[in-house]
């Protein structure tokens, strides 16, 4: 393999900006994962994945269990740039 084509898949990335407002109910968007998880490919054809699927507050709970358990981890002049790809996902 090249070494460029090695180098651009290093740095690929995908990014999506997701918010909360969406047109699907929650049971249909609880369906498609599951779907989505199903049909995903595994090793061996296992099927190993899980997925946990939040909504409204325990979704901005989960959040605040990660941002308390980063703050201990990250150092205080460092965590700005951890808070703001936190605020991304919340």
């Amino acid at each position: 393999m090249s070494n460029q084509y090695t180098e651009l898949l290093k740095n690929r990335r995908s990014i999506y900006g997701l918010g909360k407002n969406v047109s699907l109910s929650n049971d249909n968007i609880v369906s498609l994962v599951k779907e989505a998880v199903k049909e995903s490919p595994s090793s061996f054809n296992s099927q190993t994945s899980r997925v946990v699927v939040l909504f409204n507050e325990s979704h901005d709970k989960l959040w605040d269990i990660v941002e308390a358990a980063l703050r201990k981890e990250v150092p205080a002049d460092a965590f700005e740039a951890t808070a703001n790809k936190l605020a991304s996902f919340r």
